[in-house]
């Protein structure tokens, strides 16, 4: 049975993902050796401000340090609160860099709502490192 164990282990050490990046925002594309997929959950209830230029909405930057990327990568966000009476809106993504991007919430949504109701952004970025 350990032998078996070992085994499968080696052959699941072998076995790498796959990542394909077809196309990127502003056309920039990297070798497929270095395309990296990194996502995170911004937790923070703090830094949400009223939009100025867009009366009713909600903005928040948020930051993809970590992740190394070379490039601005092509970002992917949800958001997601603390019950199902209290739902978050959905963002659009704004000034996107290779380390932060900026959300602006889609309905009117504000500050105060965002921190009331605890929502939580979930991102996923795919871009390259090299």
């Amino acid at each position: 049975m350990i032998t078996l164990t070992i085994f499968v282990l080696i052959l699941l050490a072998g076995v790498q993902g796959d990542i394909k990046i077809v196309d990127t925002l502003d056309g920039t594309m990297g070798q497929e050796s270095c395309s990296r997929i990194c996502s995170g959950v911004d937790k923070k209830y703090t830094g949400w401000y009223d939009s100025s230029n867009s009366p009713g909405k909600t903005w928040k930057i948020v930051s993809m340090r970590d992740c190394d990327f070379t490039s601005p990568p092509v970002v992917t966000v949800t958001s997601t609160g603390v019950s199902a009476s209290k739902l978050c809106p959905s963002f659009t993504v704004y000034n996107l860099y290779s380390d932060i991007f900026r959300l602006y919430s889609v309905p009117d949504f504000t500050a105060d709502k965002m921190r009331k109701y605890q929502c939580s952004i979930l991102w996923t970025a795919v871009g390259f490192v090299c």
